[in-house]
């Protein structure tokens, strides 16, 4: 499997709200919710953060399905609803010039295509009551080169389109700060249970393998993490089995890390059951809510249903305040910085009900493939 490819395995979606500045010192907004046709019901997340029904975010739109198989299968793939309504915010604020057309250009990686149609909207100024709405239907698909190549192809391998809202400059007075995200990943079924474990930053944008961490003070100690203060550890479970499936799912931070929040009643681990859908091209897990968990590490008596996915994602930091020592670094005398590897993270899948609640150490799951499975993230001292 390569760590490289593993993007963003979750199904993801969510309702945004596109900022735009308005009419004679009116501030207008252009709200838009993504609503899927087929297959529906994603989860719903604003940049990693699961959506609240009947709200809109600024940020960007995450949709990724996973597909049971040895490979891509080229052509349609499903399709979702883009909904775009002109609503006034305030009576202060810098003017469009009004009509100002809105495009949807794909952009970025060509591994997976997204149509929408139509692809060009004008946005007119509100009149009394009455504001500009209109849709996009886009359609997803894959292209014809994708299944035969390889290096596409592999286990845990995910393509992914990027579609922007995008007005032709800034003198329109009409940003758009959105990017709808959609991923698909392959999953082989050659065992039960597939398990996966990898790194995104905590909006769940961008796959994550190296960081820097930033010294500061006298005696110098870690302060930060850069570019991203703060991580998801993720762990995907593919239940390719003809039956329903039950385990015990243990997570190991690596020891320089931390669950944020932590050691209070917030929440930094959420696990979200796929739905089962199987069209003709092959079977497609779609993601449902997330069930809040606490801190737990440990997750007791899952039972995932025959051709679905348990996805687990734990908020975590490192731990501020050490020496560099502690990172357990290599120093460089010549640049005086220290690098190496998180190399702790762990994700288990025990019988379920051996770990007697998680009070014990439970029995390795035969079925699961790699069981258990190991992740890193190489750091750099700054």
């Amino acid at each position: 499997m390569k760590r490289t490819s593993l993007l963003l395995s979750i199904a993801v979606l969510a309702l945004v709200a596109f900022t735009f500045p308005s009419l004679a010192s009116a501030k207008d907004a252009v709200q838009g919710a993504v609503t899927p046709v087929v297959p529906p019901t994603p989860i719903l997340k604003v940049n990693g953060t699961e959506y609240s029904k009947g709200t809109y975010a600024v940020g960007t739109i995450q949709l990724l399905y996973t597909v049971i198989g040895f490979q891509f299968t080229a052509g349609d793939f499903g399709e979702f609803r883009l909904d775009m309504q002109d609503v006034r915010i305030n009576t202060t604020g810098q003017s469009p010039s009004y009509p100002v057309t809105l495009t949807l250009p794909q952009t970025g990686s060509s591994n997976l295509i997204l149509t929408p149609v139509p692809d060009i909207h004008s946005v007119t100024a509100p009149a009394g009551t009455d504001y500009w709405d209109g849709f996009s239907m886009v359609k997803i698909s894959i292209p014809s080169f994708v299944p035969s190549t390889p290096s596409l192809n592999e286990d845990g391998d995910v393509l992914v389109g990027n579609l922007q809202l995008k007005t032709p400059d800034a003198g329109a007075h009409l940003d758009t700060v959105t990017t709808v995200q959609v991923h698909i990943m392959l999953v082989y079924p050659n065992s039960c249970l597939k398990l996966y474990d990898y790194f995104t930053d905590e909006a769940f944008t961008t796959i994550v393998t190296s960081t820097f961490v930033k010294l500061g003070g006298n005696p110098k100690v870690v302060k930060a993490t850069n570019p991203f203060g703060q991580f998801s550890d993720n762990i995907l479970v593919a239940n390719t089995c003809n039956g329903i499936e039950s385990f015990d799912l243990l997570i190991k931070l690596d020891n320089h890390f931390e669950t944020n929040p932590n050691n209070n009643p917030g929440n930094a681990v959420s696990t979200f059951l796929s739905g089962v859908l199987t069209p003709t091209a092959g079977p497609i897990t779609l993601f449902g809510t997330a069930t809040a968990q606490g801190q737990k590490l440990c997750l007791p008596n899952i039972t995932v249903p025959a051709g679905s996915s348990l996805l687990a994602t734990v908020h975590m930091q490192l731990i501020k305040g050490n020496l560099p020592t502690w990172l357990g670094g290599t120093l460089d005398p010549n640049t005086g910085q220290y690098t190496g590897t998180f190399g702790g993270f762990v994700a288990e899948l025990d019988v379920a009900g051996s770990t007697s609640n998680c009070t014990i150490p439970g029995t390795l799951h035969l079925l699961g493939n790699p069981n258990p499975a190991f992740a890193s993230m190489s750091f750099t001292t700054q």
